[in-house]
């Protein structure tokens, strides 16, 4: 019975030894529940107001700069107010003296057919006159035109 007895207590001491181990795993087990962690969160909290500011400080510069952006497109024009009334004034006055121009030529025209129909008649007037006066001129216009 000996070793059987042998058996039996290191059997016990084994049984022991972890029924001690059990416990300490127990306390640490209890312990690891009951342990509260904090974490310092003033360095991130610091971060994030740090973020939002400058995101407010973004989105107000946006919206301002979308104002501008909206009041110069609002603004917009292809023209200046004075370059498009400069260039009517012009077209009109263009307009103006080009009837000007083409009355004052066909008024010349006109005058230039009177003046030589009225030249014309003189010369012819004078040429009898001339031819009238003297009967040898007459006479040597005659021949010259029979001869044409």
């Amino acid at each position: 019975m000996s070793k059987l007895e042998m058996l039996s207590e290191l059997l016990v001491n084994e049984l022991t030894d972890f029924e001690k181990d059990v416990n300490r795993l127990e306390d640490s087990i209890t312990k690891a529940e009951n342990l509260q962690v904090k974490f310092d969160t003033e360095p991130v909290e610091g971060l994030i107001s740090k973020l939002q500011n400058y995101g407010r400080q973004e989105e107000h510069s946006r919206q301002q700069y979308l104002q501008n952006l909206q009041s110069s497109l609002a603004q917009a024009k292809i023209y200046p107010n004075w370059a498009v009334i400069s260039f009517f004034v012009l077209l009109v006055l263009s307009c103006l003296l080009s009837i000007y121009t083409y009355t004052l030529k066909s008024d010349a025209i006109e005058k230039e057919k009177v003046a030589y129909a009225k030249g014309e008649a003189a010369a012819s007037e004078y040429i009898n006159l001339y031819l009238s006066e003297n009967p040898k001129a007459l006479e040597q216009y005659k021949r010259w035109a029979d001869s044409k």
